[in-house]
């Protein structure tokens, strides 16, 4: 029966049979560059290398105008070769504390966050919106959502990725992002298979391990996935994690497994898409082996994309290196073609195949992105996630009309602003794939809104005893210090500090930008708020909270270590 659908899987098939082996591989890898338009070094690099996919980091975004600008110039390059296939133009929108494009669009809080609401609505609005904004600037795939459920509070990389802890709750939301995502025209990418939530080493550094039983990764870690190829999703990214339940050689990654990639994940779950590897440059892979042998290895073992985020001298070496194990048969002709005949076909299915030509009403680029709606959405859903874990001391609200009052001399009685100090670590990248934006404190610049007066102090992520101790005195007499901790419970130090703050003796209210697990390590602070994220949207929510405009009603989607902390999960 005819159907676009059909339509489109008949020209893939016949573009395949026009296709060179090395038109075929190129299909089937995705690179990172460092520009910021289609230079001529650039254009030569995927033309020479046949390259079918990329991907966007913070780096190559300038803006929205710049970035449609720039995809469109791929697209139209994509047009003009011999077997003319559109680009996977990809990136990690994921929100929350990975978002690649932050200037001009509108940023969502992430998937704890979301989880902190128990709304599903919000994820279907959010995943709708990131998906219209992402195709105004060109971009159509999105490596997103995360699906792993956070059972470790010592994961280093995913935590507030996560939607928490409860598979159900990742599956029914992620679930909901993929459609809504796919619905708008956006391929939706289910990572990071078969799930990384409950592992203490962070993948990009070094090889992690996932030793549990299959009887209990099919109630945990596999749940979202099984949900996210029920709705359909369009490609899922593998985890550089071994699973010795599933793969019995000995440091072995899911990513070079068949026994995961085709013995669980397509035999056993029935996935017929894209399967895309993680980063191959990522220390868990590049610790052990060279580019090419990594990218040929996952290819044999199953994978259809092989992701290569850096350097471009490495990619060509690698490309090369997969072109020779085809030729030598060391990779199969038939996994060749079945491969970049599924890739060929997610594109026709989302109309990437043949190369878009922006249409005359798009020829001023992007006009809704970031629009004043989207903003305000992105509010609303970060004013319903924040959680207050304790206020012991009755600090929420805060009422500012409680300065001290002076009587000038013309007898009017005055009321003096409350002195307001905000603390916050100076915001890094921990785990090599989140991008913090622009420098300053966004938990200050939240609360200014409030107190235009405030001061702040921004000390070291890892803050030193001299640190601790200028903190103490700063806050000594103020009549409200805000502290904000970032993944504090991996950074014993800003324990410290917090405590040594509170001990000064004025009100004390720590904001958790990141993890909301901070507040296990100083159970003797009276107020807790967790945010799940350091962005606008997010701190805009906490000040409002605080200060008593917002009523909060976040609920912890993940327990906190201690049985003080049970009833909130």
């Amino acid at each position: 029966m005819y159907s676009p659908a059909n339509a489109g899987t008949r020209l893939a098939g016949q573009l395949l049979e026009s296709m060179t082996l090395e038109d075929k591989v190129g299909q089937m890898v995705m690179v990172g560059f460092e520009d910021r338009s289609l230079t001529s070094d650039l254009e030569n690099h995927l033309n020479s290398l046949h390259i079918g996919s990329v991907i966007f980091f913070a780096r190559n975004y300038a803006g929205p105008e710049q970035m449609w600008t720039f995809t469109r110039d791929l697209q139209r390059m994509a047009a003009c070769r011999p077997a003319p296939a559109g680009f996977f133009t990809a990136i990690d929108q994921e929100g929350g504390v990975v978002a690649r494009l932050l200037s001009g669009v509108t940023v969502f809080p992430g998937n704890m966050a979301l989880g902190a609401t128990g709304c599903s609505a919000y994820v279907r609005r959010a995943a709708a919106v990131t998906a219209q904004e992402m195709l105004e600037l060109g971009l159509n795939m999105n490596l997103a959502p995360v699906l792993d459920v956070n059972s470790d509070p010592g994961n280093p990389a995913i935590g507030v990725r996560s939607y928490g802890e409860d598979p159900q709750l990742a599956a029914t939301m992620g679930a909901e992002a993929i459609s809504a995502s796919q619905s708008a025209g956006v391929v939706a990418t289910a990572k990071h298979f078969p799930g990384k939530g409950d592992v203490t080493v962070d993948s990009h550094i070094d090889l992690p391990s996932v030793p549990h039983s299959r009887d209990r990764l099919n109630s945990v870690e596999l749940v979202p996935f099984k949900a996210a190829i029920a709705a359909g999703v369009g490609a899922i990214m593998t985890a550089h994690v071994t699973f010795p339940a599933v793969e019995p050689e000995p440091l072995l990654p899911a990513t070079m497994s068949q026994n995961v990639l085709c013995g669980l994940l397509r035999q056993e779950l029935g996935f017929r898409g894209i399967i895309i590897t993680d980063d191959l440059f990522m220390g868990a892979i590049s610790k052990r082996y060279g580019l090419g042998e990594a990218a040929i290895r996952a290819i044999v073992a199953g994978a259809d994309i092989v992701l290569m985020c850096h350097d471009p001298g490495e990619q060509a070496i690698a490309v090369k290196a997969i072109w020779e194990a085809a030729r030598s048969g060391r990779i199969p002709k038939e996994r060749i073609d079945s491969s970049a005949q599924r890739v060929l076909g997610v594109k026709a299915l989302f109309g990437i195949l043949t190369p878009p030509v922006p249409a005359a009403a798009a020829t001023a680029g992007p006009r809704s992105v970031g629009s004043q709606a989207n903003r305000t959405l992105a509010l609303r859903i970060a004013r319903e996630s924040v959680t207050v874990l304790q206020d012991r001391d009755g600090i929420i609200p805060f009422s500012l009309s409680g300065g001290a009052r002076e009587v000038g001399l013309d007898g009017v009685d005055n009321c003096k602003p409350v002195d307001v100090l905000v603390i916050s670590p100076d915001i890094k990248n921990l785990t090599m794939v989140e991008d913090t934006g622009p420098h300053g404190s966004p938990l200050a610049k939240a609360v200014r809104t409030f107190v235009p007066g405030a001061s702040d102090m921004t000390v070291s992520q890892s803050p030193s005893k001299e640190e601790i101790a200028a903190a103490a005195t700063i806050a000594a007499g103020r009549g409200l210090v805000i502290v904000g901790t970032y993944n504090g419970h991996l950074y014993p130090a800003q324990a410290a500090l917090v405590k040594r703050v509170a001990q000064a003796g004025s009100p004390v209210v720590v904001v958790g930008m990141r993890n909301p697990y901070d507040v296990a390590d100083f159970p003797e602070v009276g107020t807790y708020i967790a945010t799940y994220s350091f962005r606008d949207c997010s701190m805009q929510a906490a000040a409002e909270v605080i200060f008593g405009s917002t009523v909060p009603t976040g609920r912890l989607p993940v327990t906190i270590p201690g049985p003080k902390w049970r009833s909130f999960a």
